[in-house]
């Protein structure tokens, strides 16, 4: 099932800052938590009066079955979801323990879980997983099965008075499933939740279906056949062996986040004052990303992008005029380079490609005066144009020996007088939507730790980009 994951917030802060103020998202999140938790309580109570009390036998091996199940999860099918076998559960709890216990399973399954979470994950997930369960437990009802066990079943009618209704409820489950954490996203971050739902539900793709065959499989070793609890022992083999199906394409994913990881930790090394920089701008692009409707795997090729917009500063920085008074024109030249020298030594990495046009335009301007190529307008591709304004926005936020930082309303106050001439003037407002929706705290880097770096321009810096405008490599500005 997939599920809310951990969200990560990458450290920003060199030294003590003030404690944050709440996020206005954040009561929004804790309100469709807790009407979740509503509703599945709602479910529990109408199924139990409705059609009965549920088969607590069934309730707690399924309960212990479901905890080991959303305990064995996937951290990889996107970022801040996994995959768990809970459905497989859930679903084999709709005949055996009714619709009032289907809720009791799903939801203590996820409360209960093994994996650390923050409360309110803990909390969301519990109450989606309820919320499924009381759903397809009055679907599975409703359409007049009885529960396994309770007459004898031939073949035929165990296909159609079981397994034909299992399904429909699953389907209905997982398309329930998609939808509230689409709904979720919605809430934290301004995403567009039928997009992300879309987009979830493609990523689960056939091999998903295993998990209803699995289900049916429990619930006729269960009652039908008379194995009873025991069935529960048999079923952890077949439960193995579809997450493993599920999840074999994350162990490639996997490979790729280290692999970026390994290439921003080696730029870091190179330059003390980028640290933290690349995770950050990253992070914005996560935010804007949803408002400009790009989706789950572009959204993925624009964080590679993000994390790797400055790589090329490794090759640049040796060569660069150590920073000194007012940025000259040698700084200029020498900073340039950067872009296509990143996308020089990304070149080869193939799963990268998406992210290539990102990097090797992301100092392009709207205006047609940026570099490495000019473009100007539409024609900068959309990845560099949304990197471009995280990139502003990050070093404006950021301390420099030249300045301090500035707060969020008075960068994005500078952003919005750049739109047109150097920034989108759309990405820049989908920025600010994003962190109207939470708010961003400067970068404080404490003065030891500049004095350690010394005097170093900021190549991000609007002010530098303007310095490069108005100078042309002719010699003629």
């Amino acid at each position: 099932m997939p599920e809310l994951d951990q969200a990560s917030t990458p450290l920003r802060v060199v030294g003590p800052l003030p404690r944050r103020p709440a996020d206005r998202s954040t009561w929004q999140i804790w309100a469709y938590v807790a009407a979740l938790c509503l509703a599945a309580a709602s479910l529990a109570v109408a199924g139990w009066w409705i059609f009965g009390p549920p088969a607590m036998d069934a309730v707690i091996v399924l309960t212990i079955l479901g905890v080991l199940g959303s305990s064995l999860r996937d951290r990889e099918l996107g970022p801040h979801l996994g995959v768990s076998l809970g459905t497989v559960i859930l679903a084999a709890a709709l005949p055996l323990a009714g619709p009032a216990g289907a809720v009791i399973v799903g939801f203590l399954s996820y409360l209960a879980g093994l994996h650390g979470q923050r409360p309110r994950t803990r909390l969301f997930n519990s109450g989606m997983t309820g919320v499924m369960g009381g759903v397809g437990g009055h679907l599975y009802v409703l359409t007049g099965v009885v529960r396994p066990g309770e007459g004898e079943l031939l073949p035929l009618a165990l296909l159609g008075r079981v397994a034909i209704p299992l399904i429909l409820a699953y389907v209905a489950m997982t398309m329930l499933n998609t939808l509230l954490i689409g709904g979720m996203a919605r809430v934290s971050s301004g995403a567009r939740a039928l997009d992300l739902a879309f987009q979830t539900f493609r990523k689960l793709g056939v091999a998903y279906l295993t998990h209803a065959l699995i289900a049916f499989l429990f619930v006729v070793l269960w009652a039908p056949v008379g194995v009873g609890t025991f069935s529960a022992v048999l079923i952890l083999g077949p439960m193995f062996i579809a997450q493993w199906t599920l999840t074999r394409d994350s162990v490639e994913r996997r490979s790729h986040v280290r692999t970026v990881k390994t290439i921003v930790a080696a730029l870091e090394e190179a330059n003390p004052y980028s640290v933290g920089h690349s995770a950050r701008v990253a992070e914005l692009c996560d935010r804007i990303a949803p408002r400009l409707g790009i989706d789950t795997e572009d959204a993925e090729m624009l964080r590679y992008a993000a994390l790797l917009h400055d790589i090329g500063l490794i090759a640049s920085t040796p060569h660069m005029p150590r920073a000194s008074g007012p940025v000259d024109v040698d700084y200029l030249v020498a900073i340039t380079t950067h872009p296509e020298a990143g996308v020089r030594m990304l070149k080869g990495i193939d799963f990268l490609g998406g992210a290539l046009p990102g990097i090797l335009h992301h100092h392009e301007r709207v205006d047609g005066r940026g570099y490495p190529a000019g473009l100007k307008g539409d024609a900068i591709p959309l990845f560099a144009r949304v990197i471009a304004v995280a990139d502003a926005f990050d070093s404006l936020t950021t301390t420099r020996s030249y300045r301090d930082a500035l707060d969020q309303d008075q960068a994005t106050e500078v952003l919005r007088s750049r739109a047109g001439s150097h920034l989108d003037g759309q990405v820049v407002a989908a920025l600010e939507s994003a962190l109207g929706t939470r708010r961003w705290e400067p970068t404080v880097i404490q003065e030891d730790i500049r004095t350690s770096i010394g005097d170093a321009h900021d190549h991000d810096d609007p002010l530098v980009s303007d310095l490069y405008a108005e100078w042309s490599p002719d010699g003629t500005s």
